[in-house]
Formats: structure tokens, C-alpha cells, sequence
């Protein structure tokens, strides 16, 4: 694997929790290049990786940076810090609200995750605030959510909402401070056929202290696992993403590796921790141990994958995959044959958001729901078929199309 451009090169070489001499002295040199700052910085911010670059270049090259430069990235590190300060604060008010009304909820990602993997609020950059909540109490959750002005992002008919909860893993909301909460009952949509027992992670969360006040959080084991189910379907766009897998397996908690594995096994999901940890690694150097390496030794498909990752990290994506071939990248990640049958059944069948929101129906017509999915693809694949049949006539006839 390579990587053409010294700020892209530099960018896989900030993202991580610290740096040693070696890699210190890999940044100093690749600073002496002829590099687009421009390009860097926005690059850094679009993978959200800006706090990371500042505190590293700080630390081990100021003086080969421009001072504009400095000034820039030192300007938005003090912008994420003051952000990332007040969704802290938010964030103890809503869990404190849950609190006193009952309701189970542990934040996992934001400034949990800041705390836990790169162990300061500041150093990860984020947008939002991710809560965990059982599922029989998100409608609870909404009204004491819209109590403190908060709203959905979405407007939901009953029938709409009731999809969503089927279908989906969180409910977004929002107030007029910018704060957006994403409510969660799962963690990967019901298409993924990743059917997790949120259930037992109630009983493996981990304190953690956030501003004086010790809260509950994932263990690092589910957590870990969490974090390569979500950036597998996001299929690694980010290269902060990878980071944080990296951080947090370079981070002084120890990790129970042996559970890790047990519940991927369980899950039908050692494929899809076997990618992740292998771009942790050899991305970015993170401390895997050996007989986890060796036990999860990566497959062809998973090189292949990691490969694809790697070249589009710092490319444009044209258009989302379509349905065959997300099936193939899912399908292939999977141990079990019923896990590899289920999968397609369920992205063939199951709504999506755009499916559900396409079409409203009164509560006694939800089972439409199921039938939309698959009349859109049949549409759409039905009509690219036809399409292409017509176009292949007309090329034998002599009269194809020249926009074809």
C-alpha cells in the first residue's frame, strides 16, 4: 500500500493517540516537503482528524510549519475544544434528565469516546452526542427530550415513527443551541443482519469520569467491536474512524481480547474485526497483540478490502454502491452461510429511511412497508435491465444510442 501525496502521508501519520521518535521524526521530514497547507488542513477536518494534526505538529515541528498555518490550526483546536467542552456539559444535563426519570442511558462515543481512546476531551473532533437507551423507553425518551426544547430531526407520521423503530437503530434530535442527540437502541441499522444482544451489554459497562462526575460507559471489548461494525458499514470512509480503533487499543485500558473474539464469533462478525484491526494496524501501527493477529489473521477478502479502503480514503466517492455490490462487501465479510443468506435477504427486503419516508400509510397498512423496498429495486434494476436489453438491440440494428 502507498500513499502519493506528503500531506495525505502526513495525515496517516498524526492519526494516532502519540507519537514516538521514529514517527516524530517521519512528520519532521515530511514537512521539509512542497506541501499544499490548504489541502492539508481541510483534508485533516473532512476526516476529522484537525485536533490531532495541531496537538502533533505542536508538539514535535512547529518550527517547520508556517506561522499561518499555526495560527489557523491553533484557532480551530480552540474552537473544538470550547464545542467539544459544551456538548460535555449537554450531554450531563440529558443523562442527568434520563436519570431522574428512570431511564438506563451511557453515552459511547463524543466525549466518551475523546476520554477513553486519546484520553482528552479535546483531541477527537465531533459534531454530536450518541446515547444508549433500551428500547421500551425511546418514546419516553422523546417526550422528556422535547420537554427541554428539543425536536426530531425528522417529521414522523405514527406509522413513520413506528418504522423507524423497527427498522432503524437511533432517533435524532435537536434543539436550537445546535446540539444534536442521537438516541440509540442499537447500533447498526436492521439491513446489516447484525443482530447484537444490546441486553448484555447493560451488564459489562465501565466507569468513566467526565468532569468530576463518574459515569457508565461500553467496556472497551464492546466498544471495540462497535467501532468496526460502525466503520465497516460507513465501509472506512474516514480515516478518524480508524483512529479511534487504533487509540483505543493503544489506550493504558486493558482490553480482554479473548471476549473481544468471543463476541465477534458469536456475532458472525470476526471478518469484520479481523478488517478493522488489520487497518489499525498496519495503517497506523497500532499495538495489536500477536496471538490476536494470528487468530485473526486476515483472509485475501479482507486484504482486498482493506487495499480498496486505503485507495479511496483520500478520494472523492462519485455515488454510494449499489445494492449488488454492498451485498457482495457484506456477504463476503461473513463466516457463516445462514449470516451470508440472511444478510441478502434482509438488504433485498428490508426498508430504509428513504423507503419509509417515500410513503406514508395508516398504522393499519405498516405491512406495505415491507413490500416497498422490493418493488423500488425491481423497478430500478428491472428498468436497467430492460435498458439494457433495448440499448444492445439498437447497437445490433445499427441505431444505438450516441449518449449510451
Amino acid at each position: 500500500m502507498s500513499v502519493a501525496r506528503p500531506e495525505e502521508q502526513i495525515l496517516i501519520c498524526v492519526a494516532r493517540r502519540s507519537l514516538d521518535t521514529a514517527m516524530a521524526e517521519r512528520l519532521r521530514q515530511l514537512l521539509k516537503d512542497d506541501l499544499d497547507w490548504k489541502y492539508l488542513v481541510a483534508t485533516a477536518h473532512h476526516h476529522c482528524l484537525a485536533p490531532l494534526l495541531y496537538s502533533h505538529l505542536n508538539a514535535s515541528a512547529s518550527s517547520l510549519v508556517p506561522a499561518h498555518v499555526m495560527g489557523r490550526l491553533q484557532r480551530d483546536n480552540q474552537e473544538n475544544t470550547r464545542s467539544n467542552l459544551f456538548l460535555t456539559g449537554e450531554l450531563l444535563k440529558v443523562l442527568e434528565l434520563f436519570e431522574v426519570n428512570s431511564i438506563r442511558a451511557v453515552s459511547f462515543k463524543g466525549p466518551t469516546l475523546a476520554l477513553r481512546a486519546y484520553g482528552d476531551v479535546g483531541l477527537r473532533q465531533f459534531g454530536d452526542l450518541d446515547v444508549l437507551v433500551e428500547r421500551k423507553d425511546i418514546l419516553k425518551v422523546k417526550e422528556l427530550l422535547i420537554s427541554r426544547a428539543f425536536k426530531s430531526t425528522l417529521e414522523l407520521t405514527s406509522t413513520q415513527q413506528a418504522a423507524l423503530l423497527r427498522f432503524d437503530c437511533a432517533y435524532t434530535f435537536a434543539n436550537e443551541q445546535g446540539v444534536v442527540l442521537d438516541v440509540h437502541w442499537d447500533f447498526v441499522e436492521r439491513h446489516f443482519s447484525f443482530d447484537i444482544d444490546v441486553n448484555r451489554l447493560w451488564d459489562r459497562l465501565e466507569p468513566v469520569t467526565m468532569s468530576g462526575k463518574q459515569l457508565l460507559t461500553l467496556s472497551a471489548e464492546d466498544l471495540l467491536l462497535i467501532l468496526c461494525l460502525h466503520g465497516f458499514t460507513h465501509l472506512w470512509e474516514r480515516l478518524g474512524w480508524i483512529c479511534d480503533v487504533a487509540s483505543l487499543i493503544d489506550s493504558p485500558k486493558d482490553i480482554n481480547w479473548q471476549l473481544v473474539l468471543e463476541n465477534a464469533t458469536t456475532l458472525g462478525a470476526r471478518g469484520i474485526l479481523s478488517l478493522g484491526l488489520f487497518l489499525a494496524g498496519d495503517l497506523l501501527g497500532a499495538s495489536i497483540p500477536e496471538e490476536i493477529s494470528n487468530s485473526l489473521q486476515p483472509d485475501p477478502k479482507v486484504k482486498k478490502l482493506a487495499e480498496q479502503v486505503r485507495e479511496q480514503l483520500f478520494t472523492e466517492r462519485s455515488a454510494p454502491a449499489g445494492v449488488f455490490a454492498e451485498a457482495g462487501t457484506l456477504v463476503s465479510l461473513r463466516e457463516r452461510r445462514r449470516d451470508q443468506l440472511r444478510s441478502c435477504l434482509r438488504l433485498a427486503t428490508t426498508p430504509r429511511s428513504y423507503d419509509w419516508m417515500f410513503l406514508s400509510v395508516p398504522d393499519s397498512l405498516f405491512f406495505l412497508y415491507y413490500l416497498v423496498r422490493p418493488l423500488r429495486l425491481a423497478g430500478k434494476y428491472g428498468a436497467k435491465l430492460l435498458g439494457d436489453s433495448g440499448q444492445h438491440q439498437a447497437s445490433t440494428n445499427g441505431n444505438a444510442d450516441p449518449l449510451s
